[in-house]
């Protein structure tokens, strides 16, 4: 299989043809255990379907200290049993549970190395590394400690790293994103848009997911004026 780029299209070479794929803009924090879910929801799918996804990075509780809080200081009467079953009864089809996650970290600093880790073509393997230290191992990935060893595992210069944290060079991008998600009207996380609309938000099954992104992906390989070879 050939893979070839124009800008951020992706275009994937198949027997008899080419495939475009699906453009989608993810809005997502690490702290939501809904975008854990969308993540590997991704993953699972991106075996099948060609999906060219971006990750943009949105810190919905600023407010959380750098220690983190326990769920219920930040969601005061949720049902933890009920919300439990629910998450992991949502990553069953993929593999995950991680309904046991009961801790909101701090994620600025894990979402400001996502936009280094961008732009040095390994925002994936970050997402990844970061989700499985939060929902797998429990770790609190508002931590230096947590993070940095996950940047230097994926080749990332974490002296430069502490640089861009301490002077806060990235803070403007996830005040950009914020600024968009309120133009845009996006109020959930995750949000999934495709050509411009809003096509997945929030808490939604793998059957579903599926179902809605091979739709979009038929949809843009009809529209495609790629020439066959």
């Amino acid at each position: 299989m050939l893979l070839y780029r124009k800008e951020q299209d992706i275009a994937v070479r198949v027997k008899g043809g080419v495939r475009m794929s699906l453009p989608l803009r993810i809005f997502f924090d690490f702290s939501c255990p809904y975008c854990y879910v969308a993540w590997c929801f991704v993953k699972k799918l991106k075996a099948s379907t060609p999906i060219a996804d971006e990750w943009v990075t949105w810190e919905i509780h600023p407010e959380v200290p750098r220690e983190g809080l326990k769920i219920q200081d930040v969601v005061p009467g949720i049902d933890l049993t009920t919300r439990r079953h629910k998450l992991n009864a949502l990553g069953e089809p993929v593999g995950i549970a991680p309904g046991g996650k009961e801790f909101i970290p701090n994620t600025r600093w894990a979402l400001e190395i996502a936009e280094f880790a961008r732009e040095h073509h390994k925002i994936h393997e970050w997402i990844d590394r970061v989700y499985h230290a939060s929902f797998v191992k429990n770790e609190n990935i508002g931590d230096k400690e947590i993070l940095l060893p996950i940047a230097k595992e994926i080749g990332l210069d974490i002296d430069v790293i502490c640089q861009s944290l301490d002077s806060g060079h990235y803070r403007h991008l996830l005040q950009a994103h914020d600024q968009e998600c309120i133009d845009q009207k996006v109020e959930w996380v995750p949000t999934i848009v495709s050509d411009g609309e809003k096509i997945l938000e929030g808490v939604f099954t793998y059957s579903v997911f599926e179902d809605t992104i091979v739709h979009e992906s038929a949809k843009i390989s009809k529209s495609s004026n790629l020439v066959h070879d």
